[in-house]
């Protein structure tokens, strides 16, 4: 059956090993031709940590919105559960349409074959469907692209490489700097905000939240039936209704069966200047959910913002939100 839901409580996978290969498939936007130098980049910084890198056949493939065709997409993604060499799989890049593979993917190809998938922005139905259907922790970490950034790549990798590997203790904490443009310098890393105080853990779902939203009445959206902590983050794309567009978009998400009733923290990214979208109004909108006294935390190391910190999908986490002390502690990923 392919469309069976079969999620449990997340499956812990082994972690990655020097040596492994990590397959770069296209499930959202095409090989762009201006990013040919980023790429490059990208494949020398994982071989140089040990890893083998491999392409999907198809990751050039493209029709009118820039995306390869579903059943193009639909084969690499296959290809690279199936591929038992292939040990874990990030997305060459976000965009639009990644939605559209799921009714074709073979769940249970999947979850005969568990390995993480990453990548964030269009990727979040991805991330988050094939936890729900699978069981599996994916990530909501960098696209292959930005692992080629020249400029504040060093948190968003070695964030990356911690998780996977199992390398360094659990805790995710801010970066030092950030990019405000992706032309500009870096500069100072604002402290993460606490809106409410207070520790919480539960399982992670969520990302960039125009794209999760996606998943409303679908099969594929997470099951909401346990301890959730809400990770959420939007772009810039509805120009100046960014902030409307980000309020909206959580009320909706709330109203969902079982969303405040198991809701034990939030935490929200940081938003992109362009977005338009303050601080103050980002502590009016969660102010207004009225959520009770959850921690809830804001402003952090994810989302279309540089660098990025990667949050496992599906995992076991813990928040940790006061004035003196503000991180997020991986319990089970």
């Amino acid at each position: 059956m392919k469309s069976a839901r079969i999620e449990e409580m997340a499956s812990i996978q082994p972690k990655l090993q020097k040596g492994d290969e990590i397959r770069v498939i296209a499930p959202s936007m095409s090989w762009h031709r201006k990013q040919q130098a980023a790429y490059e980049r990208a494949v020398k910084f994982l071989e140089s940590q040990g890893f083998v890198v491999s392409f999907g056949r198809n990751v050039k493939a493209e029709e009118r919105f820039g995306t390869g065709p579903v059943e193009a997409r639909l084969q690499d993604l296959h290809d690279a559960y199936a591929d038992a060499k292939v040990k874990a799989i990030i997305a060459l890049g976000g965009g639009w349409s990644a939605n559209a593979l799921l009714p074709g993917i073979d769940w249970e190809l999947l979850r005969r074959n568990p390995k993480p998938l990453i990548g964030f922005s269009d990727i979040t139905v991805l991330v988050n469907a094939v936890f729900a259907m699978t069981g599996t922790v994916n990530y909501l970490g960098p696209n292959f692209s930005g692992l080629g950034r020249r400029k504040g790549s060093e948190y968003s990798r070695e964030n990356l490489l911690n998780v996977l590997t199992g390398s360094q203790p659990p805790s995710l904490v801010k970066s030092r700097q950030w990019l405000r443009e992706d032309a500009g310098p870096l500069v100072k890393t604002r402290p993460w905000k606490v809106l409410q105080a207070g520790t919480a853990e539960g399982t992670l779902v969520g990302g960039n939240i125009g794209t999760f939203y996606l998943l409303q009445g679908t099969p594929y959206q997470p099951r909401l039936d346990r301890p959730i902590i809400l990770a959420v983050e939007d772009d810039d794309e509805a120009g100046k209704n960014s902030a409307r567009e980000f309020d909206r978009r959580l009320e909706s998400l709330l109203q969902l069966p079982g969303m405040r009733e198991n809701l034990r923290g939030v935490l929200v990214g940081r938003f992109q200047p362009s977005s338009g979208v303050t601080l103050p109004d980002v502590a009016y909108i969660l102010t207004r959910m009225q959520l009770g006294g959850i921690p809830i935390m804001y402003d952090l190391d994810f989302g279309h913002t540089w660098p990025m910190m990667t949050l496992p999908i599906g995992g076991e986490v813990q928040i940790r939100a006061d004035n003196n002390l503000t991180q997020v502690n991986l319990l089970k990923w």
